[in-house]
């Protein structure tokens, strides 16, 4: 394929689920927004549009700048557009669109408009708005689809092979994935290697989804899947279980495959569940309905437990199979299913791999970024490794711009204002405080990094059951994370590790125990965030101050969002938290606010 004569410079675009944009060169990941932060419709689906013009205005970039766009999907989305290449799973291209335009423009006017002379055909899109197909026309307006632009339409799995393998900054690696369904698959194994070819070895069906097993049981629960699964995650470190695990033999790992005994069958979530109803459309998993007799004859802990065992059983079975196919040691990992850190803890502890990269961003939101750099290796613009590094790659904002939202909250003669310096976040912190921040750019990926995060004293436990009762209104078993300085973590947790991303579990210490007992799970577990002064001075420096004070250089992190709504995307959105009690004082900038 013909490079561009400049530096090429790819935008990912995801259209579904947690909607998202990437920009990414032959560096990696440049700037990257999910488009909930913007839109506040959390895993918003739907073209991305918001978070499309924010990356661009992050990077600097305009759209004439714009080497080739990439979409998650191997389904030829705008096939009008003549510069078009279809890549499959295996990597293998296709130059001729998967849908002719007339085929797609009446596919657009059932599923998008509802409009059928047929009434079987007739299809209610209950979010017809935010449909990519409305937005042609946008992409027209901007230059993106002008014809020395190609669009390259990656395969759900390959991009999220791509996000793991190509960020990962290994030579060779064992690449797996593991999650619900994307383009009719649930898993892949590839073979990475020092040529950047990714060899696909293995594929599972989406009928076969160990990820569609743990939705049915976080469903089942009466969790909203596809966002509650953590809720079941932390449930199961409370169970007293007896007996056999009554889904042993639900899905299984043969030669690298997944296999299961239930087809799953889909449905409407909002249709099953009105009552629950979100501003998206969402799969249930009927299974779900059959998953809940068990609750009659066990505890919900104890049901957990068993589902969170099954899971991570199948888990570390399939990368043993993988690193046993590829025969390498490295392992690189993306996917729903891989946001599990307690099934990546065990994989790391059974498989001892020498090195093991979860991509940060594993879920849906992350693809665009794996779209994009899959595509610059299909120009031939990948020449070296890539290791992803800082996670800070989202939106800030000028001082200005949050100055003048302070004033406005100020002015009602309610709160006050000070500078935010480490000696004071750390006095209030201290003091008992719960604080949220919004500081710099905005992290990359589900877990809050400390930029969009809200920190607490460990060393006091009762400030879990404060934070759920004021900000997150959630379950008090869902566990609270550790951020600390990187250097400290020999004291909290057994070996090293960069643990940067909350991707792991590890086991705490007793030192950890008995200091800090906010942020060790009733499972002595921990799921640690360790903060190097290169990545970010700012946190690193309020750690810092807080060992000063008190020995201790780790503080509680848990995400800045009020149960139900996306993590905090501008500074209006943290001074709401801050109007609406939902926390104590909050970092805006370079300034603390708190009421009087």
């Amino acid at each position: 394929m013909v490079l561009p004569k400049k530096a090429p410079m790819v935008l990912g675009i995801h259209v579904k689920h947690d909607a998202s944009v990437a920009l990414c060169s032959s560096d990696g990941v440049v700037a990257a927004v999910a488009e909930e932060r913007i839109s506040r419709i959390k895993h918003h689906c739907g073209f991305p549009r918001q978070a499309l013009e924010t990356v661009l205005k992050t990077a600097g970039v305009s759209p004439a700048e714009i080497s080739a766009v990439a979409f998650t999907t191997r389904r030829v989305l705008y096939p009008e557009h003549k510069k078009t290449f279809s890549i499959d799973a295996a990597g293998k291209e296709s130059v001729e669109p998967a849908v002719s335009p007339s085929a797609t423009r009446a596919w657009a006017k059932r599923i998008v408009y509802g409009e059928s002379n047929d009434h079987k055909k007739k299809t209610e899109n209950p979010f017809p708005e935010r449909h990519w197909l409305r937005f042609q026309d946008y992409l027209k307006e901007i230059g993106l689809m002008r014809g020395d632009v190609p669009f390259f339409y990656i395969a759900h799995h390959r991009a999220h092979a791509a996000s793991a393998f190509r960020l990962s900054g290994f030579s060779e690696a064992c690449v797996v994935t593991l999650d619900g369904v994307g383009d009719g698959l649930c898993g892949t194994i590839y073979k990475g290697s020092a040529d950047g070819t990714m060899e696909l070895l293995r594929s599972s069906a989406a009928k076969d989804s160990l990820g569609h097993f743990y939705q049915a049981v976080t469903e089942a629960l009466g969790f909203v899947p596809v966002d509650g699964e953590y809720k079941t995650m932390g449930l199961a470190a409370f169970a007293d279980p007896h007996g056999e695990n009554p889904f042993r033999d639900i899905v299984r790992v043969e030669d690298g495959v997944m296999r299961s005994n239930i087809h799953w069958n889909l449905r409407d979530f909002n249709k099953v569940y009105p009552e629950k109803a979100l501003p998206n459309p969402l799969i249930s998993i009927a299974q779900a309905d059959e998953f809940k007799k068990y609750l009659d004859t066990m505890t919900r802990e104890d049901f957990s437990y068993y589902a969170q065992e099954h899971c991570e059983k199948n888990m570390a079975d399939y990368v043993r199979d993988a690193t046993r196919l590829t025969a390498s040691k490295n392992i690189a990992a993306a996917g729903g299913v891989m946001l599990n850190v307690k099934g990546n803890a065990r994989i790391r502890d059974e498989l001892k791999p020498d090195n093991f990269f979860v991509f940060p961003d594993s879920g849906d939101s992350g693809l665009a970024a794996g779209a994009a750099m899959e595509a610059l290796y299909q120009m031939d613009a990948l020449k070296g490794r890539v290791k992803f590094g800082n996670p800070y790659l989202g939106h800030e904002f000028s001082d200005d711009e949050i100055k003048k939202d302070i004033d406005a909250v100020v002015s009602t003669g309610e709160f006050s204002v000070q500078d935010a310096t480490p000696m004071l976040i750390t006095e209030k912190l201290i003091q008992g405080k719960v604080i949220g921040t919004f500081h710099g750019r905005l992290e990359m990926g589900p877990r809050a990094l400390g930029n969009r995060s809200v920190l607490a004293d460990p060393r006091n436990n009762a400030v879990k059951d404060r934070i759920n009762k004021i900000l997150k209104g959630r379950e008090p078993f869902v566990p609270f994370a550790p951020s600390l300085m990187e250097e400290e973590a020999h004291r909290f947790w057994e070996g090293g590790g960069e643990y940067r991303y909350m991707t792991f579990a590890v086991p705490a210490n007793d030192f950890a125990k008995k200091e800090v007992p906010a942020v060790v799970h009733v499972d002595g577990t921990m799921r640690p965030q360790t903060v190097s002064k290169e990545w970010n001075p700012w946190f690193y420096d309020i750690l810092k101050e807080f060992k000063a004070k008190t020995g201790i250089g780790l503080l509680l992190n848990t995400s800045f969002n009020r149960h139900g709504l996306p993590i905090v995307g501008s500074p209006r959105d943290a001074l709401e938290h801050l109007v609406s009690g939902w926390v104590d004082g909050v970092v805006v900038g370079e300034w603390y606010v708190e009421g009087k």
